[in-house]
């Protein structure tokens, strides 16, 4: 039935046409057929019914007389007359009783399907597939004298019904043949507009030409489809050539599009979206094929200064000068992308040994550690590089960009300029990093904070001229914090401005108190961060918070970070000299380490510099730190500037400093960083 169906659907019009009419005309020719050959059996079956009643009236008269005598020879002898009617099979009378009298039979071969039934059967006739039984009474006058039976074959009957049937079909399939011919020459009439209609589309779909047109010369439904097909045409034409102009730019878009999408415009490096579609098809191919793959972060240091001193263009000018340099370095199908403002990744391909990516990490420090010129500006630009291997350290994308992001932070910690591979135990510390960061946000409310205070020193009367705050957490299930590691968390998450105001005002009240005590030969320092600075009220948090304090504004020092000068603009300037008028002093912490430039020094209101204690701590052995420490008490006092050494713990660096112009310092020797109400006792022990 479904191969039928299937290759119906597979025929033209025409054949459907041809099919349905014919399966039409058909079904009714044989219904009415079937109708007829019903009624033509029933009519035979009711003459051959009226013959054999007839037949049987006509035995009953004449056999009456026999069996009002019992005479069974005559009775016999009137029943052999049925002999001469061919359709009779068998005869019986019965006697009043019901018991078998006379009794006929043609010459039939198999007798087992005509058995005369022992009793005489009830009155009246059935029809069966092969018989017609009949019996009814015979009776003189209306007195009873038996009754006969007699059992009439039907084949005659269908004998004459296969004649008919014969007939019938000769005449069906003459119908059907005149049919289909009055219907082939109909459907043409019908098929021929279609299948021009079908040409024309054809020929537009193969040459493309929408000029064609559909021709019909009849005004009914398919004349009317010839009609709007046209008009279709034309409004394809037309909008055809417009179709051609959108479609080009729709390509040139689209490429467009395409190079955005996977493009940086400034670098022509692939970006952040091509990166990860190429490291994930990468990955599934290292773990595949058992080979290693190996992603390089790269962020680029102090690059913020450059393009807020410069400005965003010559900043660009150097993103496109790194990219050029870290492409050079790379072997032919590793791929390098820009991935955020500074921030560059790279993926190395079948990598055999982890020292080959070590090598490459080397090679892009080498590239970027030579000078570039921008504007007439001499830049140097360092990198921290994080490198991340699969399978060796993730087998998924996410993982490996995870770790090699955790590797980076770790070589920026290091100092900066150098590369950090990936190890097992950076995991506790990125979770150790995830905890903290959750704990931060959490510990101001908590209460969780303490200000230590380390003295500083006069080194001529080695007696406490002033203290520095300094932050400690005091976390209820890590203990005691290092800000090493918690600052510069806060400093990203921007957490650094309420702490700072916190610390800013803590030891604003604590020097309040000393103060009041008497103490007011005590100065006291707070650090400043770069992102504190960056706030628009600053100036007026810092004033509102000595204000309330009641603390002495010329006791209190704020110590700035050479990178936080380099990166500051006119803002900055206005804001610090704002700070100073109030009456604070300015110090800029760890000087000698960032870019210390007596021309970025002359554009500031600070008062002091802080020798950084990597210079204190080899003196006076180490002449090179001994060059470099001279070097910079010589050129703070050029600048009237005072000076302060941090990290001494020697008596031989206190000497060396003291000797040398520094004034003032502060370090183990004198005094670790120690709670509040210890410094009073501190200063009890320098009145004894």
């Amino acid at each position: 039935m479904n191969s039928a169906q299937d290759w119906l659907r597979k025929q033209p019009i025409a054949t459907k046409l041809k099919v349905l009419n014919l399966a039409t005309s058909g079904t009714v020719i044989l219904l009415a057929s079937l109708l007829l050959l019903l009624a033509q059996f029933y009519f035979f079956n009711r003459s051959l019914l009226e013959n054999t009643h007839s037949q049987a009236a006509m035995i009953s008269e004449n056999v009456s007389a026999a069996m009002m005598f019992t005479d069974q020879k005559a009775a016999q002898e009137i029943l052999s007359s049925l002999h001469g009617t061919a359709n009779i099979e068998i005869a019986a009378i019965y006697d009043p009783q019901g018991k078998l009298f006379v009794s006929y039979r043609q010459d039939i071969k198999d007798m087992g399907e005509h058995i005369l039934p022992s009793q005489a059967p009830q009155t009246g006739y059935d029809f069966s597939l092969q018989h017609l039984s009949l019996s009814q009474p015979i009776d003189l006058k209306g007195k009873p004298l038996g009754s006969i039976y007699i059992q009439a074959s039907l084949y005659a009957v269908y004998i004459q019904l296969a004649w008919y049937s014969a007939a019938i079909l000769a005449i069906m399939a003459i119908s059907l043949l005149v049919a289909n011919i009055i219907l082939l020459r109909m459907q043409k009439k019908i098929t021929d507009p279609i299948l021009s209609l079908a040409r024309t589309s054809k020929t537009i779909f193969e040459l493309g030409d929408y000029t064609v047109r559909a021709h019909s010369d009849t005004s009914d439904e398919i004349g009317q489809l010839a009609n709007s097909f046209n008009l279709m045409l034309d409004r394809i034409q037309k909008r055809d050539s417009e179709l051609e102009a959108e479609i080009m730019q729709r390509k040139r878009i689209e490429i467009r599009l395409d190079r955005l999408a996977h493009f940086d415009n400034v670098t022509n490096l692939s970006n952040r979206h091509f990166f990860n579609e190429r490291l994930g098809s990468l990955v599934g191919r290292a773990l595949q094929f058992k080979e290693r793959a190996v992603v390089m972060f790269i962020d680029l240091d102090n690059f913020k200064i450059v393009n807020d001193t410069l400005g965003h263009d010559a900043g660009d000018a150097l993103l496109r000068i790194v990219a050029e340099r870290l492409s050079k370095t790379l072997r032919f199908g590793d791929v390098i992308s820009r991935i955020g403002g500074d921030e560059f990744a790279i993926i190395l391909e079948n990598v055999e040994k982890i020292s080959q990516a070590v090598k490459v990490a080397e090679k892009c420090l080498s590239s970027l550690a030579e000078p570039i010129l921008i504007d007439g500006n001499e830049l140097y630009i360092g990198a921290s590089i994080g490198i991340s291997a699969c399978p060796d350290d993730a087998s998924n994308m996410h993982e490996l960009l995870k770790h090699a992001d955790t590797a980076m932070y770790y070589a920026k910690n290091k100092g900066k300029n150098t590369y950090q591979v990936f190890l097992p135990d950076m995991k506790e510390g990125a979770q150790k990093r995830l905890t903290l960061e959750s704990s931060l946000r959490r510990a101001l409310e908590r209460q969780e904070f303490a200000l230590y205070y380390q003295p500083q020193i006069d080194l001529k009367t080695r007696r406490m001229i002033g203290v520095e705050a300094l932050i400690r957490w005091m976390h209820p299930e890590l203990g005691i914090v290092n800000p090493v590691e918690f600052i510069p968390i806060a400093e990203e998450n921007g957490l650094i401005v309420p702490i700072g105001e916190w610390v800013l005002k803590t030891a604003c009240l604590q020097l309040k108190v000393w103060h009041d005590l008497g103490l007011t030969h005590l100065s006291m320092s707070v650090n400043l961060s770069g992102r504190q600075l960056k706030e628009d009220n600053l100036v007026e948090r810092i004033k509102q918070i000595v204000r309330e304090a009641e603390a002495d504004p010329s006791a209190l020092h704020l110590e700035l970070t050479e990178s936080m000068l380099m990166d500051a603009g006119t803002m900055t300037i206005e804001k610090l000299e704002q700070i100073c008028a109030i009456g604070i002093q300015l110090e800029i912490d760890d000087f000698g380490t960032g870019y210390s430039s007596m021309s970025y020094l002359k554009r500031y209101p600070i008062t002091t510099l802080k020798v950084d204690k990597s210079f204190v701590r080899e003196l006076p052995e180490n002449t090179d730190d001994a060059a470099i420490t001279t070097a910079i008490i010589a050129m703070a006092h050029s600048l009237k500037m005072h000076v302060m050494a941090e990290g001494v713990e020697t008596d031989e660096q206190a000497e060396f400093l003291q000797s040398n112009g520094c004034r003032n310092a502060q370090g183990y020797l004198f005094s670790r960083p120690v709670p509040a109400e210890q410094i009073g006792k501190l200063l009890e022990q320098e009145n004894l």
